[in-house]
């Protein structure tokens, strides 16, 4: 009878809130009632639970009125009775939140590119050679809402030539707790630009479409009425990270994983880091030179669970930023950064030279040429230019192989020490990782949890991460 009351007999439900509600002021006001008021509530609040249970609804109805009657009479009034009553709703559900946030999902900001395109940073689209215009205020606000747009642009005033970009005098304070706001010079002239979307100056030019990921500048000299900026920033993606799976079993390799930097050498003190876990305690790793990583003597590739999307790449094409392109070691990452677009090209993309052609043509077999003899010493020249040009090339291109200190070639290996892990971005030409942090295992225990839930904003990652 009584599942058939609570659903259907909206007074039973009332009822034993009722009951509920005076047992609970009762028993917090026990020591400053006198027994006689105490029995009289237990009596009437007994009743009340007696009428629940075989009484009509007009019996439940007189019970309550006897019990609010009762405790009318007998309970002490509670001062601001309202305020305490939505001061304890609040405790109680921050502790709801705070409990669902450390044990079951966690809300995380992507950002940086390091995990593309698995999970997006803060990317930038510019819009200066597209041909597109920032919209209107309305379609803006819209954007923002749906998929994280930010519009910005500048129009130069007068002719000039980019100089510096850096925080506006000024910047700081409370206002900087919600944007920063940037100088950047053209010419003569200053233009601010406000953002929340960059951490410092070299961030906000590439946020703004000023320079790529290698500082490379695509335009600097502007004319009158060009813009300087044209761009839309998108917000990195919003994350749930999955903080009940570990509590089951633990963290698998090809696992996303967020983790605790604390003080570890190489990482950003105190914040949080999403990489795919690759090495467990005791394994060795080396990367080979065709970007798969090989634990004790196996290859990884795309059969690996959770490297499908990692180990997809054309192997005849030159790794990249923001695609799948294996995970390179030092020579890997001297090929991408060579074979890159460097200011000297974005210049001729953009040029209307009729040569423009020709001489990006001349400069992509440069490249090849020279990669080619960095790479086979016996193509490398041997006569009196090895003083001259080549050197220098040379040289750059070995400074390049430096970039992940750990794995500069195939033969480099990092055993894992127990207990501890190893992990890498998927972003591998735009990723601090395990390849060269000075140390490049860390403790397994400061996991937090595995990528989860993409909530916002909408894009083709949306959903439950598969990777």
């Amino acid at each position: 009878m009584s599942p058939f009351r609570h659903v259907f007999w909206k007074s039973y439900r009332e009822a034993g809130h009722l009951a509920e509600q005076a047992q609970k002021i009762l028993d917090h006001q026990r020591d400053l009632l006198t027994p006689a008021r105490i029995t009289e509530l237990e009596a009437a609040i007994s009743h009340l639970e007696n009428m629940r249970s075989s009484g009509t609804r007009d019996d439940i109805a007189a019970a309550m009125t006897r019990l609010e009657a009762t405790a009318q009479t007998s309970l002490m009034p509670y001062a601001h009775a309202s305020m305490r009553e939505n001061v304890e709703g609040l405790l109680t559900m921050g502790i709801v939140l705070f409990a669902f946030r450390q044990f079951f999902f966690q809300p995380m900001a992507i950002p940086t590119g390091s995990a593309q395109p698995t999970f997006n940073g803060i990317t930038c689209e510019d819009l200066r050679y597209t041909g597109q215009s920032v919209p209107n205020l309305a379609v803006q606000a819209v954007e923002w809402a749906l998929f994280g747009y930010h519009y910005y642009e500048v129009i130069a005033e007068q002719d000039g030539e980019l100089g510096g970009v850096g925080p506006s005098a000024g910047s700081g304070g409370i206002t900087s707790t919600f944007w920063k706001s940037f100088d950047v010079q053209v010419g003569r002239v200053m233009y601010a630009v406000n953002t929340s979307m960059s951490e410092g100056p070299n961030d906000f030019m590439r946020h703004m479409g000023l320079a790529n990921d290698q500082g490379t500048l695509p335009q600097r000299y502007f004319k009158k009425g060009e813009p300087v900026i044209r761009c839309r920033v998108k917000s990195g993606d919003r994350l749930m990270v999955d903080r009940l799976t570990y509590n089951f079993r633990n963290p698998r390799r090809g696992d996303t994983v967020v983790f605790k930097s604390m003080q570890h050498p190489g990482m950003t003190a105190n914040t949080h880091y999403i990489k795919r876990l690759v090495g467990l305690g005791g394994e060795k790793v080396r990367i080979g030179d065709d970007r798969h990583v090989v634990i004790n003597g196996q290859r990884l590739d795309t059969t690996t669970p959770g490297f499908a999307d990692v180990y997809s790449f054309d192997p005849t094409k030159h790794p990249v930023s923001s695609s799948y392109s294996g995970h390179v070691n030092g020579i890997g990452f001297a090929e991408g950064s060579w074979f890159s677009t460097h200011e000297a090209e974005y210049e001729l993309l953009h040029s209307r030279d009729a040569s423009a052609a020709q001489q990006l043509s001349a400069i992509a077999e440069e490249k090849v040429k020279v990669w080619r003899e960095f790479t086979n010493a016996a193509w490398a020249p041997t006569d009196g230019s090895q003083n001259g040009r080549w050197a220098q090339q040379k040289s750059r291109l070995e400074a390049m192989t430096q970039s992940t200190s750990n794995f500069r070639n195939s033969q480099d290996e990092v055993t894992v020490r127990p207990g501890h892990v190893f992990c890498l971005g998927d972003n591998t030409m735009n990723s601090s990782d395990s390849r060269m942090w000075p140390v490049p295992d860390f403790p397994q225990e400061r996991i937090v949890g595995k990528s989860g839930w993409v909530f916002w904003p909408l894009s083709r990652r949306w959903g439950w991460s598969q990777h």
